[in-house]
């Protein structure tokens, strides 16, 4: 049950973020940041937030000391939206999934590339 309870809370609170970068965060190191996903811990006293930028050549350390900055805003925000007794505390993390995901796919590619070189060597006969 706490576990549903966390997961409700948690998909709460990414729309929540998600609509204050959209509509109510002015810091432009925060312009093109999207919330990933939300991982609330069962007691909902902690919230990781996972986030990526949609341009591939912002600073990653900018956007997270932004996210730091606003993160007393968010939690207030989030007190006020959210139906809890008290707001959980709220930390950002940068999702690494996208890029591992990418770095699987060219290796992936690499491997597939070595397999086709190596295919016209193990068709040939040997006299």
């Amino acid at each position: 049950m706490a576990a549903h309870r966390s997961e409700r809370v948690g998909e709460r609170i990414h729309q929540e973020i998600s609509i204050m970068l959209d509509r109510e965060l002015a810091d432009p190191r925060l312009a093109n940041v999207n919330v990933t996903r939300v991982e609330v811990t069962g007691d909902l006293r902690l919230a990781k937030v996972y986030v990526t930028q949609r341009v591939a050549d912002a600073d990653e350390k900018e956007m997270l000391e932004g996210l730091a900055r606003a993160s007393g805003y968010i939690r207030r925000q989030l007190a006020k939206n959210l139906d809890l007794h008290f707001a959980p505390e709220i930390r950002f993390y940068k999702d690494r999934a996208i890029e591992m995901g990418e770095h699987f796919l060219q290796v992936l590619d690499q491997v597939q590339a070595e397999e086709r070189a190596q295919a016209p060597k193990r068709g040939r006969k040997r006299k």
